[in-house]
Order: C-alpha cells, then sequence, then structure tokens
C-alpha cells in the first residue's frame, strides 16, 4: 500500500487565518494559506528564487509573499507579483500546487499527481447535538504505534493509572472484534463505569463501547449508555509529518446537555493535556528504544498477546491497505 496517497490533515480550520502556516506532510515541507476566495492553498514551502521559506512572509490578496525579495505567489503557483518589473504575471507555476480542500473542522492535503477520488475520512455519524473541541500534539512516533496505543485499552491501568483505570479493579467484558468497509472495530460490553477519574467524571453509565481504526490515519473510541446514547466520542486524525514523526489532530464530543459547553471544555482539555502527555511520553519511549535495537542490528517483529486486539490488524492495514485472512473474534477479558 502506499501510505502517501490520498488526503492528510495537515491544520485545523481555525489555524488557518490571516498568516501563513508551516507544516510537513510525509517528509515535504509545506506552507498553507488561504486563497482570495477564502479557500485553502498548498505550496511547497520554498520560494523558487533563493528557497527562502515561503511561511517565514505574508498573505497580501490571497497570494503568498516570499520575505527575501517579495515575490508573490497564487494558489496555484503561478508568480503573480514581481517586484521591480513591470511584467509581472507568469502563466505558467513556478511551484507546484497540492490538492487541497477543507472537510470535517480539518484543512487536507493530499501528494497525489490527481485529487484523490474517495473523501476525507470523515467521523463516526451522530444523531445527537454536540459540543465540540479540538486538541493537536506532535510526537516522535509511527502511526502505527499511534493507532495502537490510542484504541488498547490494557495499557491505561499503568499508564493511565487512576486517570481512567486502576490494575486492582479490572472488570470481566465481552470483546467482539469486525470488519469494517475501510478498517476493523471493537466492540465492548458488559463493562460499568471505569474506575477512573475521567469515566466517573464523564459517565453516568456504561453500555456500549468501541474502538476503531479506519484507512488511512484515523483512530476513534466511542462511549455509549445503557439506552445508545453517546457519551464520549473522540476522534483522532493521525498525519506521519516525517520519519518518526507524527501530527495528531482529535476531535472531543459530547452530547450537547445542560452543562454548558465552555465548562465541559475547560475540564476536557484539563484532562485529556494529561492523557496525552502520559501517551506521548510511552510512544516516545518505545520509539526511541526500538531505535537503540535497530542500530545494533537487533530488530525483531513485536510479539502479539491475544489482549492486542487490533494492533496486528493496523499494522495488516496499513502494511497491504486490507484485512487478510480476518476472522470475527469474541472473547471475555479482565480489563
Amino acid at each position: 500500500m502506499n501510505i502517501q496517497a490520498g488526503w492528510w490533515p495537515v491544520a485545523l480550520s481555525r489555524q488557518l487565518r490571516r498568516q501563513p502556516l508551516a507544516c510537513t506532510l510525509h517528509g515535504v515541507p509545506l506552507v498553507l494559506f488561504r486563497g482570495a476566495t477564502g479557500a485553502p492553498a498548498v505550496l511547497p514551502d520554498r520560494c523558487p528564487h533563493r528557497f527562502a521559506a515561503l511561511s517565514a512572509g505574508h498573505v497580501c490578496d490571497g497570494q503568498i509573499q516570499c520575505p527575501y525579495h517579495g515575490w508573490r505567489f497564487d494558489p496555484q503557483g503561478r508568480l503573480s507579483h514581481l517586484p521591480g518589473r513591470e511584467q509581472q504575471a507568469c502563466s505558467q507555476p513556478l511551484l507546484q500546487a497540492l490538492h487541497s480542500c477543507e472537510a470535517h473542522g480539518l484543512v487536507w492535503a493530499s501528494l497525489d499527481a490527481e485529487p484523490p477520488a474517495a473523501a476525507p475520512v470523515a467521523p463516526a455519524e451522530q444523531a445527537q447535538a454536540l459540543d465540540l473541541f479540538w486538541m493537536s500534539d506532535q510526537v516522535r512516533c509511527t502511526l502505527q504505534d499511534a493507532a495502537e496505543n490510542f484504541l488498547d485499552g490494557f495499557h491505561t491501568p499503568f499508564v493511565h493509572a487512576g486517570w481512567i483505570r486502576h490494575d486492582r479493579k479490572r472488570q470481566r467484558i465481552s470483546t467482539w472484534v469486525h470488519r469494517l468497509e475501510d478498517g476493523v472495530e471493537a466492540q465492548y460490553s458488559d463493562e460499568s463505569t471505569q474506575s477512573g477519574l475521567i469515566s466517573r467524571l464523564l459517565e453516568g453509565e456504561r453500555g456500549l463501547s468501541m474502538g476503531r481504526f479506519r484507512l488511512p490515519g484515523l483512530a476513534e473510541i466511542e462511549y455509549r449508555d445503557r439506552q445508545g446514547r453517546l457519551n464520549l466520542l473522540v476522534s483522532a486524525w493521525l498525519s506521519p509529518a516525517a520519519e518518526g514523526e507524527l501530527r495528531l489532530f482529535a476531535r472531543i464530543a459530547t452530547a450537547r446537555g445542560r452543562a454548558p459547553a465552555w465548562l465541559k471544555r475547560g475540564v476536557l482539555q484539563a484532562l485529556f493535556k494529561v492523557i496525552l502527555k502520559q501517551d506521548r511520553a510511552i510512544l516516545e519511549n518505545l520509539s526511541a528504544n526500538r531505535q537503540r535495537f535497530t542500530a545494533l542490528a537487533l530488530r525483531q517483529a513485536p510479539l502479539d498477546s491475544p489482549q492486542d486486539l487490533l494492533g496486528p490488524w493496523i499494522r495488516q492495514l496499513l502494511e497491504h491497505g486490507e484485512l487478510q485472512g480476518f476472522e470475527e473474534r469474541r472473547e471475555t477479558f479482565l480489563l
């Protein structure tokens, strides 16, 4: 599978305002800005004149201006203004613009030669009115490691002890791992409210919870009560910035209720900052340690266990773009 193909998120829509933004996608330095119509534009982050970073420049009338000599480029990469010359415009692009779009609160870009046929991967649809907020982070790890970590419940009694679960307060839960059209999902049932602080603050009761991964890089956790109403949906888009570096864009959604959105946002942001910090620490720990052993030519394949419900399938999806030899699985665990 070509891991670079398709749409990848490069920024939150709200981040892209009057000033240009710098980002990296699959190792390619990019500059993002809004054109005259307000639509996002994505160009290589270099002026073809002397290679100054365009992201250090300014946006003038929907065009990006180089900070060095003031050359301006339109969203298609054409030179639109050359200071000191009467003949200003250039019909042929000097920079190869990337395909870009805006959807689901994110700015997306593609390295493909043609616009991707499939739309950017969307969060799970909800019938209820939602209160939303966003968080973003950058982590030194692979997409595979981040997706598995996000969807793995068995690390929570240790990495997030007291925040999500306690090792000494495990519950017997039923699991069902099944195929999705573009990924894989694990459903968890027979679990009451988790023992950690987050569940006790957010949930009155637990009915069904799901963890799912969808290509090319969306990981979601969804909690519902016994009446099927949403308690919490966290959608995390994972976008490879460079080798071993990942950008995360997380949308946190809760059902709109009596509590004001600003209050829930403040509480949840504080809690999720702690969780993100803990996950970042363990992910960067394992990434650095893997590199140490790879340097010694002692790299080995990961040893999977029965509790690794989604990790092996996520790895297969990322490597091959599909599930091979997959069989539905139902099992009971202490979690």
